[in-house]
Formats: C-alpha cells, sequence, structure tokens
C-alpha cells in the first residue's frame, strides 16, 4: 500500500504518527489514520509545499522520513513498496549514475553499498523498470568484441551488471570510464563492485532501474 489515509491502520501509521511527535505536531501514536492524523497531515504538507490533501502517499512519506534525518536514498526506497523475494534490493539510478544496494525488507531497507556506476548511452539506453536478479557467470567477451567484461549479473535478457571494460589480457582496462552514459544497455561497475553483486546478491533479488 503506497497510500495511508483516513481510515488506515497499521504499523506503517504509527510510523507516520511517530515522526509527526518527532516533528513537534501534537498527536496521539496509536495506528490509527484518524481525524487528528488527517489534520496534522495537512499541515504538515502545507508548511512542506507538498500537495494538501490530507493523505500520506509517496512523496510525503519521503519528505517526512528525509525530515526525521533518514537519508535520502534510504528515505525514497522507503516511502514505497518494493518486495523482494530475498534479503536484498538493487536500485540502479540511470539518473546520478549510481548503484544501491540494500538488505532489508519492504519498508525497512537499510542501504549497505553505494557504487558509481556507468549505463546505456543515448542511443542504446539501459532499460528501465523493475526486475528479479538472474544468471550470472565470471565473464564474456573475445576478440569479436575487442575486449572482455568480468563477474556479470543478469537482471532482464541481455542486460547485465558488469565490470568495466578489460583488454584482452583480462589485466589492463579498455575502458574504465564511470559515472556515465555510454555503455550498450549494460550497467558498468568497478571490478570488485560488479563481483560483489555477483558474489552476494541473490537469484531473484528485486532490482530498480530507474
Amino acid at each position: 500500500m503506497d497510500y495511508f489515509k483516513k481510515g488506515s491502520k497499521g504499523v506503517l501509521v504509527k510510523k507516520i504518527q511517530d515522526i509527526l511527535i518527532i516533528l513537534d505536531y501534537k498527536i496521539k501514536s496509536d495506528a490509527i489514520f484518524g481525524s487528528e492524523t488527517e489534520t496534522m497531515i495537512i499541515k504538515y504538507q502545507q508548511k512542506s509545499n507538498l500537495k494538501v490533501d490530507g493523505i500520506v502517499g509517496p512523496n510525503t512519506f519521503e519528505r517526512l522520513l528525509l525530515d526525521s534525518g533518514v537519508g535520502k536514498e534510504e528515505a525514497y526506497v522507503n516511502s514505497r513498496d518494493f518486495y523482494s523475494e530475498t534479503d536484498y534490493f538493487i536500485w540502479a539510478d540511470s539518473n546520478f549514475h549510481y548503484v544501491y544496494i540494500f538488505k532489508g525488507k519492504n519498508r525497512e531497507w537499510n542501504i549497505i553499498k553505494k557504487y558509481l556506476a556507468t549505463f546505456g548511452k543515448p542511443s542504446t539506453p539501459t532499460l528501465l523498470g523493475i526486475f528479479t536478479v538472474g544468471a550470472k557467470g565470471l565473464g564474456y567477451g573475445g576478440p569479436i568484441y575487442g575486449f572482455k567484461v568480468k563477474w556479470y549479473t543478469q537482471y532482464y535478457k541481455n542486460y547485465f551488471f558488469h565490470s568495466i571494460l578489460f583488454n584482452l589480457d583480462e589485466k589492463t582496462v579498455f575502458d574504465g570510464r564511470l559515472g556515465m552514459d555510454l555503455s550498450d544497455g549494460c550497467i558498468r561497475l568497478a571490478e570488485e563492485n560488479a563481483k560483489y553483486i555477483y558474489d552476494y546478491i541473490p537469484y531473484k533479488s528485486l532490482v530498480l532501474v530507474s
């Protein structure tokens, strides 16, 4: 449930109320989204220049988390529903060229890794959407490509996380640029970071590419 409004109940409503209390709003923490909670949310939305409707959607929830001291990456993912079949979740953010790795569960994700990454160039963009971790391998490439990559992890068909590009000797770097849009669609990482995903992120873990 991405939206909470009058009549909603449960632990996330209590979390909203607890944050409002931290922010000096006079309210009961009873896990019931009643008239009092709705009134305080409206006041908070007015003060924060948010859409004023008394409903806690992703934007209002994210702002509440940020104002309570939660980091921006965790505030984003924990203000929305992201269910993974494992304890891990990868968010690849093409706008800022980072890959974030979280551990936990829906609405309780904790960031454990943050990696600079290269995404697809405009003519061969990285596929965006929600996916899951699939096949893995030590690498691919060869004379037909003119380079090799290491430690690939599939998230959809021919779209992978993998290392920067190496020459055919697999030791010297062919193209090590990160933080750019220049791949054929895959997400490039430093070798050690691609290996971490290969080694530790289980099959069927959730992947968000935005």
